[in-house]
C-alpha cells in the first residue's frame, strides 16, 4: 500500500500511489502500467479508489464480461446507480 513514499508495489503486484502524490507521479505510473505490464491503483487512506490498466486489458475485460453475460442468457448489461451520501458539513 502507498504510505507517502511514492509508487509502491503491493503484495498482489499492483503498483499503488496515494491520491495526494498521484499528480507528481502520474507519468511514471502510466509508464509502469503501459510498458511494465503492471496494474496501477490510486489509494486514499490506504484503500484503493481507482485502477489504471492498459487499453488492451480494459477491452479484454469488456469482451469477457459480454461473453459471460451471453452465457448467462443476459446480453444486455444491467447497470445500477450507486449514490453515495453527501458529506455532512457542520
Amino acid at each position: 500500500m502507498a504510505t507517502g513514499k511514492g509508487i509502491e508495489i503491493a503484495e498482489d503486484g499492483v503498483a499503488t500511489v496515494g491520491m495526494t502524490e498521484a499528480r507528481a507521479l502520474l507519468t511514471t505510473l502510466i509508464r509502469d502500467v503501459r510498458y511494465g505490464g503492471q496494474v496501477g491503483a490510486f489509494t486514499e487512506r490506504g484503500a484503493r479508489q481507482a485502477y489504471l490498466v492498459t487499453p488492451d486489458f480494459y477491452e479484454q475485460a469488456l469482451a469477457d464480461r459480454r461473453a459471460l453475460e451471453e452465457l448467462q442468457g443476459d446480453a444486455k448489461p444491467k447497470r445500477r446507480v450507486v449514490r453515495r451520501p453527501k458529506p455532512k458539513s457542520d
